[in-house]
């Protein structure tokens, strides 16, 4: 009996993962998803989505949201900007949607509006300092070299609060032919 698997697209997009694959050796992208919110022939935006950073919104810029939210290590790339996904495009203007019902930034008054009402919570938001680029053809090679394994969006995983479990999750979510290495030891040499 032949046992066909999902046929899988390596070709990065909006809305698409990028799973560091287990022995990824650069230490910014170790285990690391990556949410890619723009992909372009010039290039490609994107945030990690499990590595956090000891800040929060107030201190990063005291008094911009009415609520304190965590913030997110999105990339090595200008650090000093602050960037948001959540699930409430049709309620934050100038959201640009990316995929499975998620959006990236948009108007930060209608957090507050949202969070008062009481019809969003904290973890309906992700915010980032920094995020991940790369210019013309580079995340093409890097994936051809492969660096990056390309899995579909999920926004339960894009926005789950234990970090720890984002980048297994992730793995499983693509299929038999990867699952098993979920579970892959720090150090091949583990193995």
């Amino acid at each position: 009996m032949k046992i066909w698997h999902k046929q899988y697209d390596f070709t990065p997009g909006t809305g698409k993962l990028l799973i560091s694959e287990p022995f990824l050796s650069d230490p910014n992208f170790r285990k690391t998803v990556i949410l890619l919110c723009e992909h372009e022939d010039a290039g490609s935006i994107g945030f990690v989505l499990n590595k956090s950073v000891s800040l929060t919104t107030d201190e990063v810029i005291p008094g911009l949201l009415q609520v304190n939210f965590p913030i997110f290590y999105g990339g090595p790339v200008e650090e000093n900007s602050l960037h948001f996904i959540h699930t409430y495009g049709d309620f934050i203007p100038h959201s640009f949607p990316i995929g499975d019902g998620l959006y990236w930034g948009g108007e930060l008054d209608a957090i507050n509006e949202l969070m008062q009402s009481g019809k969003a919570t904290l973890t309906d938001f992700k915010f980032f300092i920094g995020y991940s680029g790369w210019g013309v053809s580079q995340l093409e090679d890097e994936i051809e070299q492969k660096a990056w394994w390309l899995g579909d969006l999920d926004a339960k995983i894009a926005l789950h609060a234990n970090l720890d479990e984002i980048w297994p999750a992730a793995v499983k979510n693509m299929g038999p032919d990867f699952a098993y290495l979920a579970n892959a030891p720090e150090d091949f040499l583990w193995n």
